[in-house]
């Protein structure tokens, strides 16, 4: 590492036993590297947690945690970090770590996705909506995630605001009034342009 000591989000799934070790496993392997990591079941407020001390007649209402954990996050994604690791295992992402990953990208922190799973939403792969918050990256292996933080931290500003610009030429296309149907080939020209990644 840089000398530096840099603060890692981890957002993920974490409703039984097993997706809990994975995230547990992901925090291990970053505060090997030097970082520091927030694990939200560990470090935060985790709803399962106070559910019994909720249901024993705690002056403090479910509602009152919700919010506690929705501040906590919105601050620790949008201020206290500097990346954030985004676990996509499971059939379908966990819709909370995604929420956080979008907060992460428009704050322009650094983001690793990890996904081992091999379910998949497109026979494409993942959404591009959320593919794309990590440059279409996504780690394979969690012994990797701590060089893939550090690259994401060195680029993480000049991706951002590449694609906002790459965005603004594509919505100007879209735009006009010829239907897109009829300007496929001109399409095809754009994107190898803006990609360089034709066939």
């Amino acid at each position: 590492m840089n000398g530096s000591i840099r603060n890692i989000y981890c957002a993920g799934p974490l409703f039984n036993d097993a997706e809990k070790n994975e995230m547990k496993e992901i925090s291990t392997v970053l505060k090997q590297h030097g970082f520091t990591v927030f694990l939200p079941h560990e470090d935060g407020l985790e709803l399962a947690a106070y559910s019994q001390w909720l249901d024993r007649g705690s002056k403090i209402l479910s509602n009152d945690i919700d919010k506690g954990i929705f501040a906590l996050d919105v601050y620790l994604v949008t201020e206290w970090c500097d990346g954030i690791v985004v676990n996509l295992n499971g059939r379908v992402p966990d819709e909370g770590a995604l929420v956080e990953a979008a907060i992460a990208w428009s704050r322009a922190k650094a983001i690793v996705i990890y996904k081992n799973d091999s379910r998949v939403l497109l026979p494409s792969g993942e959404n591009p909506l959320v593919s794309g918050l990590s440059k279409f990256e996504i780690v394979k292996r969690i012994d990797q995630i701590p060089n893939a933080m550090e690259h994401a931290l060195q680029q993480k500003n000049i991706d951002r605001q590449n694609q906002i610009n790459i965005g603004k030429v594509i919505f100007d296309f879209v735009s006009e009034d010829t239907p897109q149907t009829e300007r496929f080939a001109e399409l095809e020209i754009l994107l190898e342009r803006l990609f360089g990644s034709g066939a």
